[in-house]
């Protein structure tokens, strides 16, 4: 019986420890497959293999080498979907399993909201979400550090990232 209690203990662990992921993991399963939607999943060996073939500068390749997973889902056809919010129905926040806000935008219309998960000075995970007018989520799980980061986000022109948690 104390076996039983205790898997079931490390089982409800797992569960409440990953209470954040689990809500866009329902956001994701609730809208891939509908009409109007891209839904899209790539696992980490293949990010692995694009970074050994493309033809990307170092601070690129380690930032595409250093990600274990990549789940992205956009509404298309946003008539079909009007009231939809991906960013208040995610209802993600912050401090809660350890995901920290790094980038939380309103202007009316959209809301941005960019949480990450540090363990041991590495970004785990970063959720992505934009809700409004276009609805977007992203979600990196991986291994990246503070230098990569800020590397990516200067090639992409965000000057201002600033990633205090790490």
């Amino acid at each position: 019986m104390k076996r039983y209690v205790a898997i079931l203990a490390a089982l409800t662990i797992t569960i409440l420890s990953s209470a954040q992921t689990f809500e866009t993991e329902k956001l994701y399963q609730k809208y891939r497959g509908e009409k109007g939607v891209v839904s899209l999943y790539i696992p980490g060996f293949v990010m692995k293999f694009a970074a050994s073939v493309a033809d990307l500068d170092y601070p690129e390749e380690q930032f595409i080498r250093s990600i274990r997973s990549v789940r992205v889902l956009t509404i298309e056809e946003s008539d079909r979907f009007p009231d939809v919010n991906f960013t208040r129905e995610a209802n993600i926040t912050s401090g809660r399993n350890g995901y920290e806000v790094l980038v939380q935008v309103s202007d009316g219309t959209e809301d941005i909201l960019i949480m990450g998960r540090e363990r041991r000075g590495k970004l785990k995970d970063m959720i992505i979400l934009v809700g409004g007018d276009d609805n977007v989520m992203v979600q990196i799980k991986g291994r990246l550090n503070a230098d990569i980061v800020s590397s990516i986000a200067g090639i992409a022109g965000i000057d201002n990232l600033k990633l205090s948690q790490l």
